[in-house]
């Protein structure tokens, strides 16, 4: 656990230089120059019972797990990082459907509003950023997971072209590789908070 914090630690301090470097509108590729390990060998998805008790789903969520894998060994590294991001949002919303009571999702203080109304939106038109705020809300994730994720949910959206090309960015292997260490951490954590009163 103490090499996965490390790890953790390690990435937020690079992915902080990274974002610094795009917020000075820095045209040439970013890549993170620390040794971040490859994916060596399969990480078999966890048991995802405790978020989802539907069959099908379940399937889904360990063919997502599998395929992040097959993204990142065929150096597809945008195509594993916007996999992990749906694969993170889908356990998001998983661990919200799981809620007997929901009340708890519309009252946080990071409830995402309508801008009209000012009510709390259906949990329908949530997207993935307020999944993130309100899970680390709510104890599902922590402070770090949370900084982390929505890392992954920004690079994720490099999905489209014009965002790529304005910000100079290209993924490698070491990005992919790294947010797949993440993603495997903020899925133990939601799974883990599936244990908590």
């Amino acid at each position: 656990m103490d090499h996965l914090t490390d790890v953790i630690e390690l990435a937020l301090s690079e992915v902080d230089v990274a974002r610094k470097k795009v917020a000075r509108g820095a045209s040439k590729q970013i890549t993170l120059t620390s040794p971040v390990p490859t994916v060596d060998k399969y990480d078999p998805a966890p048991n995802f019972s405790p978020l989802a008790s539907d069959p099908t789903m379940k399937d889904i969520l360990v063919r997502r797990w599998e395929e992040c894998q097959r993204c990142i060994r065929a150096d597809a590294h945008l195509a594993a990082t916007v996999m992990m991001g749906g694969l993170l949002e889908a356990l998001f919303i998983a661990r919200g459907n799981q809620l007997v009571d929901k009340g708890p999702l519309f009252r946080a203080k990071s409830t995402p509003l309508d801008y009209k109304t000012k009510k709390p939106l259906q949990l329908s038109e949530w997207t993935l950023r307020p999944y993130i705020e309100v899970g680390q809300e709510l104890g599902w994730i922590s402070r770090s997971g949370k900084d982390v994720a929505e890392v992954l949910r920004d690079y994720r959206n490099y999905v489209h072209p014009e965002k790529e090309r304005s910000h100079g960015v290209t993924l490698n292997v070491h990005d992919s590789s790294m947010f797949w260490q993440l993603t495997k951490s903020i899925a133990n954590q939601l799974l883990a908070s599936t244990l908590s009163p």
